[in-house]
C-alpha cells in the first residue's frame, strides 16, 4: 500500500515505514493540489501558476514510479476534481469562479457552469460517487452545487460564511462532508436539504481536510490547525470523547484515510507524514520528514490494483522465481513493517471481498420487491420443512411421484400408527413428525395389502384403550421419577436398560410393527414414560439456559431503547431551541427589514419635497404667484390703516 503526498514536490511513499519510492520534481516549485481517478492509478495535478498535469504510477522492474504522462495549459486554474465512473472527465475550478468539466485525454470542453456575480474563485471542487453532483466551495464560503445531468446549479449551500473544502461520500450519493476555516465539521444532505451531522466547535483552529471511506460509512476524520485528529461517527450528532481526539506536536494540514477505513495518515506544515492504525491509536505507526520543511499540500492513499493488475504482477513475480531455479530462502528475520505490511494486505483482501459481497448483493437485490416480501414474511415452520424436504430430495437421484400416489394409504397408516404411540407428550409427537418428514416415502416392507388394513383397524380399537392407561399411570410415572431422586443408583440403572430399548424403538419403521396386546402395553408405558422424564429434565435445562440468554438479550434491548429515547429526547430539545431561535431570528429580521423599508420611504419622500421646492423656487409662475401675495398683503394693510382713521374721525 502506497502513499502520494504533494508540495513543492510530488512523492511515492511506502505506507509501512514511509520510505520514498519516487520523486516528481515540480519545474516551477511550487505547491500543487491533486486527485486521483477512482477507475485507475492516475492523477491529476493543478498548479495555480503552470496548469494542470496528468500523472500516473507505473510499475518498472516490481518498482513503482511516478510519471507525468501529459500537462494541459488551462487558464486561470485553481482546484481539480477526476469523475468516480467517468473514466477521462475532470472538473476545473477557476479563479474567475467558472466551473469548467474537460476530457484530460483529449482536452476537449465538455461543458462550462456560469459564474456568480461576485466571481469569486473556486477553492474546491469534487464529484459524488455517481457524478451526479458537483460541489464547488467558493472563496466568499458559499457552496455551489451543480447537476451534470441536468447541466445547470442546484443550489447553494452556506453553513457559517467560512466553509473551505467540501467532499462527497466515496458511496453515499447524497452525503456531502464540509470543512470550516472556523472549525466546524458538518455532513449535509444534498437530497434532503439538511445538515445529518453538525459539530460547531470540533477544531479551535481552522479544519484543514476531511475524509471518509466507503467500507466503514459512518467513520468521519478531520484535521485543523489545532494539531488535533478528530474521529466522529456521523450517526450520533455528539462531540468525540477523549478516546477519538488525536493530539500531534505540530499543525495539520491534510489527511487521508485508506480504502478498507482501518489505517490513516495525516500531514502536516512542517513537511511530515504521520501513520496510525485506526484499532489502536496511542501512538503513529510511523513519523518521517517526507518533505523536508515545506507544508504537505494534499496527501492520499494510492488506490488498489485490479484484479488483472493484480495476476499480471503475479505472474511476472512467479516468472522471476522460475527464473532463478531455486526458492527463495525464508530465513530473512521479520521487521515490524514486514508484519504491517502482512496486516495491510490481509485487511485489503477483506475489504475487496466486503465490496464483492456489497455489489453482488445490490445486483441481487434488483429482483421483484414483492417476492423479497414474501421471503422475509413465509412463516418459520414452512421453511424448515421445506428444507428437510429440499435437503431429502436432494439426497436422492430420482423421485417416484405414481409410487407415493400409490402408497398414500401406507403413509396415512404410518402416521396414525406414530401419532398413536408417541400421544403422551408434545416432544414425542414432534419427534415422530421429524421421523415422518426423514423417513423414505417408498414402502419397503413385505406385508401385503390386507395384513396392513387389518393392522390398522387393530390398532384403532387399541387406541381407545391406550387412551384410558395413559391417565392411569401418570401416578405411576411420578411415583417412579420420586424414588429415582432417592434413589439414584437404581434409578441410573434402570435408565440405561431403558434407554438401550428405546433407541430400537424409535428406529424401528412403523411397516414393521406388530399389533399390541394390553399387557405389552402396560409393560410399555413405564418404558415410555421414564426417558420422556429425563428429557423433560434436559428440556428443562435447556430452558433455563435459553431463559438466560433471552433475558441477556432483553437487558440488552432495553439499554439500547434507554439510549435511542435519551438520543431522542436531546434531539428534541435541540430542535426547539433551534425552532426558537429561528422564530426569533425571523422576528427580528421581518421588522429589522420593515424599519428599512419605512426609512427608505421617508427618504425617498424627504427627497421628492426637495426636488419639487427646488423646481418651484426657479417656476417663473411661482414668482408672479409670489408677488401677487405680497401686492394683496399690501393693500390689505392700506385698507385696514384706511379704516382706523376713518373711525378715528368719526369719535
Amino acid at each position: 500500500m502506497y502513499l502520494i503526498s504533494t508540495s513543492k514536490k510530488t512523492i511515492l511513499s511506502d505506507f509501512a515505514d514511509l520510505e520514498t519510492k519516487s520523486v516528481f520534481v515540480h519545474p516551477n516549485g511550487e505547491s500543487t493540489d491533486f486527485q486521483f481517478n477512482a477507475q485507475r492509478r492516475v492523477f491529476v495535478e493543478v498548479d495555480k501558476k503552470a496548469g494542470l498535469a496528468v500523472m500516473r504510477i507505473k510499475e518498472k522492474q516490481n518498482t513503482p514510479e511516478i510519471q507525468r504522462v501529459r500537462k494541459l495549459t488551462i487558464e486561470n486554474a485553481y482546484s481539480v476534481s477526476c469523475a468516480k465512473t467517468a473514466s477521462n472527465q475532470i472538473a476545473i475550478g477557476q479563479s474567475s469562479g467558472f466551473v469548467k468539466l474537460f476530457d484530460f485525454r483529449t482536452a476537449e470542453l465538455i461543458h462550462r457552469y456560469p459564474a456568480d456575480q461576485s466571481r469569486s474563485t473556486v477553492l474546491y471542487v469534487d464529484y459524488n460517487c455517481t457524478d451526479d453532483y458537483i460541489a464547488a466551495v467558493l472563496e466568499t464560503g458559499k457552496i455551489n452545487i451543480y447537476g451534470t445531468k441536468t447541466k445547470q446549479k442546484i443550489e447553494t449551500v452556506t453553513i457559517d460564511d467560512h466553509t473551505t473544502l467540501a467532499r462527497f461520500h466515496p458511496s453515499k450519493r447524497f452525503h456531502l462532508a464540509i470543512a470550516s476555516y472556523k472549525g466546524t465539521v458538518s455532513v449535509y444532505d444534498v437530497h434532503a436539504k439538511r445538515n445529518i451531522f453538525l459539530i460547531s466547535e470540533a477544531h479551535d483552529a481552522p479544519c484543514r481536510d476531511v475524509s471518509m471511506c466507503s467500507s466503514q460509512p459512518s467513520l468521519l476524520v478531520s484535521v485543523g490547525y489545532d494539531c488535533k485528529i478528530n474521529i466522529f461517527d456521523i450517526r450520533r450528532n455528539k462531540a468525540q470523547s477523549s478516546s477519538g481526539r488525536l493530539t500531534y506536536s505540530h499543525p495539520l494540514s491534510t489527511g487521508a484515510l485508506s480504502e478498507c477505513g482501518t489505517y490513516f495518515c495525516a500531514g502536516n506544515l512542517k513537511g511530515e507524514l504521520i501513520t496510525y492504525d485506526m484499532r489502536s491509536t496511542k501512538s503513529p505507526l510511523a513519523v518521517r520528514p517526507v518533505h523536508e520543511g515545506c507544508a504537505v499540500s494534499r496527501v492520499a492513499f494510492v488506490p488498489m490494483l485490479t484484479e488483472e493488475q493484480q495476476s499480471s504482477s503475479f505472474t511476472s513475480c512467479s516468472n522471476a522465481t522460475m527464473e532463478a531455479g531455486k526458492p527463495v530462502a525464508a530465513l530473512v528475520e521479520q521487521t515490524p513493517s514486514d508484519e504491517l505490511r502482512k496486516s495491510i494486505a490481509a485487511n485489503l483482501l477483506q475489504t475487496q471481498q466486503q465490496l464483492a459481497t456489497m455489489s453482488i448483493g445490490y445486483s441481487s437485490k434488483q429482483r421483484d420487491s414483492f417476492c423479497d416480501f414474501l421471503d422475509a414474511h413465509r412463516p418459520r415452520g414452512l421453511d424448515r420443512m421445506s428444507t428437510r424436504l429440499t435437503t431429502a430430495t436432494a439426497r436422492r437421484d430420482s423421485f417416484d411421484w405414481d409410487a407415493l400416489q400409490a402408497k398414500q394409504n401406507n403413509e396415512e397408516q404410518r402416521q396414525s400408527i406414530c401419532a398413536t404411540s408417541s400421544g403422551l407428550s408434545s416432544l414425542d409427537s414432534v419427534d415422530s413428525l421429524q421421523q415422518t418428514l426423514s423417513g423414505p416415502l417408498r414402502d419397503r416392507s413385505n406385508v401385503s395389502g390386507d395384513a396392513k388394513l387389518k393392522r390398522i383397524t387393530e390398532t384403532d380399537e387399541h387406541s381407545a384403550h391406550l387412551h384410558e392407561l395413559q391417565l392411569a399411570n401418570c401416578s405411576v410415572a411420578s411415583s417412579c421419577a420420586g424414588s429415582d431422586k432417592e434413589n439414584p443408583t437404581v434409578a441410573d440403572v434402570e435408565r440405561k436398560q431403558r434407554l438401550r430399548l428405546l433407541p430400537a424403538s424409535r428406529n424401528s419403521t412403523p411397516h414393521h410393527v406388530t399389533p399390541v396386546t394390553g399387557n405389552k402395553s402396560i409393560d410399555m408405558l413405564p418404558q415410555q414414560l421414564l426417558p420422556k422424564t429425563s428429557s423433560g429434565l434436559s428440556t428443562e435445562t435447556t430452558d433455563g439456559a435459553e431463559h438466560a440468554d433471552l433475558a441477556k438479550e432483553l437487558a440488552d434491548v432495553r439499554k439500547e431503547h434507554a439510549e435511542l429515547l435519551h438520543f431522542l429526547d436531546e434531539r428534541f430539545v435541540k430542535m426547539e431551541k433551534e425552532l426558537k431561535w429561528s422564530d426569533e431570528k425571523t422576528r427580528f429580521m421581518l421588522f429589522s427589514e420593515m424599519a428599512n423599508y419605512w426609512q427608505q420611504q421617508v427618504n425617498s419622500t424627504q427627497e421628492i419635497r426637495d426636488t419639487l421646492d427646488v423646481l418651484l423656487r426657479k417656476d417663473r409662475f411661482v414668482h408672479e404667484f409670489a408677488s401677487l401675495q405680497q401686492e394683496n398683503e399690501q393693500l390689505r394693510e392700506q385698507l385696514q390703516q384706511l379704516l382706523n382713521e376713518r373711525q378715528s374721525e368719526d369719535a
